[in-house]
């Protein structure tokens, strides 16, 4: 019966796919071309930090855009429009330039993902929505993780690497425009009360901000720290490679492990070994071990990543189910703005202390989100296990869509395995009586 469902769409998954692969393969790409060109690291941090503000305006955008002219004519427009700012970044190299077209680039891939993730959980059911989000999830993670090994087909100081990333957009539009299925509705959540969300999940709105401080500038600046110590771009494209590897291989086991504990013990041990484990990365640099520099990075990846993960299903435990879409909102926003300032501060300290600065910086916020949960343990009473939905499993790139899609599956998932007790049904069916 899956099967039946999974082969239908086979060309929407793989557009999702190389959509992914062509904006992880973009934002590598622009780190290293941005040290061959000898922009300053803070210029850098800039330019990587104006793909999240886009991010956050496509998100809040696009459904208006999508409710006035249709799906299809937003999906073409927006990647015709992505693809003409990657090629007009590799025609003028200025700093500024490139920021105003990161921040286009930004926009039209929240309206990729938005539209492309739609049209998905249109087509899933109830029955298979739940494998169809982790299939889409598993594909997310290895198209970054592959996306790194395009840097090898051609020079970054060309033009060859970025005319691929615009001929991957392209492809990706062919077959997700001969999906036959009707035109989906957007379930965007209406605007959240943010200070509401803050004091109803502290630690679930610090750790979305914290993941994007990490993960903007890990993702951001890690081939601008390869070039910048020297490797080639064949062992760039594998230490950046291998964050991502680890962040798809390890999500799985930490978010069940989170599932069968308080998820605040999780979140607590996950920033202590992250921020032990961003410190391998220099100490590899510091030793000439290409090969403990690789094992850094799968491991601060795999501890990084997770976070937000992590952070969206602590959230959703505390949540009453009509609040679930709303948050979920108001978690792409929190991570949106720690995507925005990571790469800026993070890009700074490189400028004035140390390349390696990098991973202090990583060590120090994933250190911080384990002394807030610390704290959070010790003042609130833990969620009772049982009551704790299922951890929900998030890719780097998703849009506020699939995101409000999960943690609903995840909060009717755990309310369905919850079967009242005897005297809850004597009570219900008393007060039928009474109506």
């Amino acid at each position: 019966m899956f099967k039946q469902t999974l082969l239908p769409i086979w060309s929407l998954l793989f557009g999702i796919a190389i959509i992914t692969m062509a904006g992880a393969l973009q934002g590598s790409l622009l780190g290293i071309r941005a040290s061959i060109e000898e922009f300053n690291t803070t210029a850098t941090g800039l330019i990587m930090s104006a793909y999240y503000v886009g991010f956050i305006l496509g998100s809040l955008l696009v459904p208006t855009w999508v409710k006035n002219v249709g799906h299809i004519r937003v999906f073409a427009a927006v990647a015709s429009m992505a693809s003409i700012t990657i090629l007009l970044q590799s025609l003028v190299v200025n700093p500024w330039f490139w920021m105003l077209m990161r921040m286009g680039t930004g926009l039209c891939y929240a309206a990729l993902f938005i539209v492309t993730e739609s049209w998905l959980n249109a087509i899933a059911t109830n029955n298979t929505r739940g494998r169809l989000f982790s299939i889409y999830i598993i594909e997310v993670w290895a198209s970054q993780t592959l996306s790194q090994f395009l840097l090898n087909v051609g020079s970054p100081s060309g033009f060859d690497l970025f005319i691929l990333t615009s001929v991957l957009i392209s492809l990706a539009l062919v077959p997700l425009l001969m999906v036959r299925t009707p035109s989906p509705t957007i379930e965007v959540p209406e605007k959240l009360n943010i200070l509401g969300l803050i004091k109803t999940a502290p630690l679930g709105a610090s750790g979305a901000f914290v993941a994007g401080l990490t993960a903007g500038a890990l993702l951001g600046l890690a081939a601008l720290y390869g070039k910048s110590i020297g490797l080639n771009i064949a062992e760039i494209s594998l230490f950046v490679g291998a964050s991502y590897l680890g962040g798809m291989i390890l999500q799985w086991p930490i978010g069940k492990l989170s599932d069968r504990q308080d998820r605040r013990m999780t979140i607590l041990w996950v920033g202590v070994v992250g921020a032990i484990m961003a410190l391998t990365v220099p100490l590899g640099q510091g030793m000439d071990s290409f090969a403990l520099m690789l094992v850094g990075m799968f491991l601060a990846g795999a501890f990084t990543f997770p976070m937000y993960a992590l952070s969206s299903s602590h959230m959703n435990d505390q949540l009453r189910p009509e609040q679930v879409l709303s948050a979920s909102s108001g978690l792409i926003l929190f991570n949106g703005a720690g995507g925005v300032i990571g790469p800026l501060v993070a890009s700074f300290m490189m400028d004035v202390v140390s390349v390696n600065a990098l991973f202090w910086y990583l060590g120090a916020m994933n250190l911080t989100i384990a002394v807030y949960a610390y704290y959070r343990i010790k003042v609130t009473p833990p969620t009772v296990i049982e009551d704790q939905g299922d951890h929900v499993h998030v890719g780097i790139a998703v849009s506020p869509v699939v995101t409000a899609e999960m943690l609903s599956e995840a909060d009717s998932g755990s309310m369905s395995n919850q079967t009242p007790e005897p005297e809850e049904m004597e009570q219900a069916q008393e007060g039928e009586l009474k109506l």
